[in-house]
């Protein structure tokens, strides 16, 4: 039986999502105007103290206010593109080609149960999601 896409790529979402594998979005415009306009204020109330108080509160604020973080499995699952569905589903099977994957039913438990195979599956994943899709990976 053929890898059906779908379910394999609901597999690599379980699997990025047991290893909490996060993606920050920024919006860097919105961000820069936030601060930019909290710096203002600053100045126009308190002068030089003012401009350095309200950059950092501008600063502080904007990254609350923008910096939010999505689950890898949340994009694998929700807005990856069929085209990206698609290559992702070959960057994965292409870094576990030495296995012969042909059908869902052994790769994926194998892939679970596999230490060194979760490894290179999830930095397959890693290195689609940065270079592909150019988000970032945050820190856990």
């Amino acid at each position: 039986m053929p890898v059906d896409v779908e379910e394999f790529l609901r597999g690599l979402a379980i699997l990025a999502d047991n290893q909490n594998m996060r993606v920050t979005l920024k919006q860097s415009g919105k961000g820069a105007a936030i601060c930019g306009a909290i710096c203002f204020v600053g100045g126009l109330v308190a002068g030089p103290l003012g401009l350095a108080v309200g950059g950092t509160i501008g600063g502080v604020t904007a990254y609350k206010c923008l910096s939010n973080f999505r689950t890898v499995g949340d994009i694998i699952r929700n807005d990856l593109t069929q085209e990206e569905k698609w290559r992702l589903h070959e960057h994965v099977v292409n870094s576990v080609r030495h296995l012969h994957p042909t059908d869902v039913a052994m790769l994926m438990p194998l892939i679970m149960n596999t230490p060194s195979l979760q490894e290179a599956v999830l930095k397959t994943i890693v290195s689609f999601v940065t270079n592909e899709m150019r988000y970032t990976i945050a820190n856990n």
